[in-house]
């Protein structure tokens, strides 16, 4: 049993991205934003935010756990199950970086939840969890452009995880998550 092809069965239809030959077509309207994350292998994207899976209602707005990504993306590559969780942002805002780190426990709801009803655990050796804030540029309008070093991915650690950055609307399945080039 895999994450990866289960979890789509117990969201409901509008929560799943859509797939297409090349990957996966991530969007945020409110931003305008769209991404295509280029895959060969099976993926699975779970919106989280807005028009998907949200949080139980108990919790309490001011603990900030009501502020989730705006995707969750699963994919088995290399014997291991990938969860990444993908906030997308017009501009880089810091704040997106803790809306990627208080986006875990839908993880461990979804995987829990897919577990209790297929009646079964997964036996994945755990999942790699990774943080990921893919932005289409990295200034705002007003600000003077200047020449900056190109960079594909920036990683830093924010308090007790590593969020990286990517800027771009095209993403990799290696970049995705977080696969070394040799």
């Amino acid at each position: 049993m895999s994450l990866v092809s289960e979890l789509p069965g117990i969201v409901d239809e509008v929560a799943v991205a859509p797939t297409n030959a090349d990957g996966v077509l991530l969007s945020e309207e409110e931003a305008g934003m769209r991404v295509q994350v280029l895959a060969s292998v099976p993926i699975t994207a779970i919106r989280l935010g807005q028009a998907g899976v949200s949080h139980a209602p108990r919790v309490r707005a001011g603990t900030g756990l009501n502020r989730v990504c705006d995707y969750l993306l699963l994919v088995e590559m290399g014997g291991h199950t990938h969860a990444v969780l993908v906030e997308l942002k017009k501009t880089w805002e810091p704040r997106a970086r803790e809306q990627v780190r208080r986006s875990l426990p839908l993880l461990e709801y979804l995987r829990s939840a897919c577990e209790v009803e297929r009646e079964a655990r997964f036996d994945d050796d755990g999942i790699r969890v990774g943080y990921l804030v893919i932005c289409e540029n990295r200034r705002l309008n007003k600000q003077t452009t200047r020449p900056e070093p190109v960079e594909a991915v920036h990683s830093e650690d924010y308090k007790d995880i590593t969020v990286r950055t990517y800027i771009g609307t095209t993403i990799s399945l290696a970049i995705l998550v977080g696969a070394r080039r040799d």
